[in-house]
């Protein structure tokens, strides 16, 4: 399969781009408006893992890749499907499905399955997705903090809900865990 890269959307700045990595109860927009609500709609690359729905900020991601095969690394956690050279940077490469403990995706859907690459600081990790879908600008009364789950991850990883007037449902991811632990510089 070829390994070039996805036209989806180019990356620019926006007001949004000026909102912290880490989507952190504090810094998300509130329905009550004032300066976040100056600062216009946050744009999500909306993608599917297992039937459902996720999001990141655009701003995090550098590019969308058709997938490929990464070099195994001995050791790892079991979400870290291995390396990719990224036209000179090795990069590590994690399923999201793994990540967020959903089965295998059958190897009939290979076809849709994309890389997405995230890039914070100059560190970048590719996170396999099982299609992408598009770019969902969201209002800040549209992002609907998530309540006190139990368990870690839903503190480590979902930050919001994004309910939109079609009645779509999108999750928003953090990035910033998976950065911080397995991103290259």
């Amino acid at each position: 399969m070829s390994t070039a890269t996805l036209p989806l959307v180019e990356a620019r700045p926006s007001a949004a781009a000026a909102m912290p990595l880490a989507l952190a109860g504090s810094v998300l927009p509130d329905a009550q408006g004032g300066a976040d609500e100056a600062a216009g709609a946050l744009e999500l690359l909306c993608f599917r893992a297992g039937g459902q729905e996720y999001g990141l900020p655009l701003r995090s991601i550098q590019e969308i890749r058709s997938h490929q095969s990464a070099l195994p690394i001995p050791g790892q956690d079991s979400a870290v499907l291995g390396v990719l050279d990224l036209r000179g940077q090795v990069i590590a490469l994690l399923d999201l499905r793994r990540l967020l403990g959903l089965p295998t995706a059958p190897a009939e859907d290979a076809a849709l399955r994309a890389v997405i690459v995230l890039v914070h600081e100059e560190r970048r990790l590719g996170l396999v997705v099982d299609e992408v879908l598009d770019v969902l600008p969201v209002p800040p009364q549209r992002l609907r903090l998530l309540p006190q789950l139990p368990g870690d991850f839903a503190h480590r990883h979902l930050r919001a809900l994004v309910s939109t007037e079609t009645q779509r449902h999108v999750l928003l991811l953090d990035p910033s865990p998976w950065i911080a632990a397995h991103a290259s510089a």
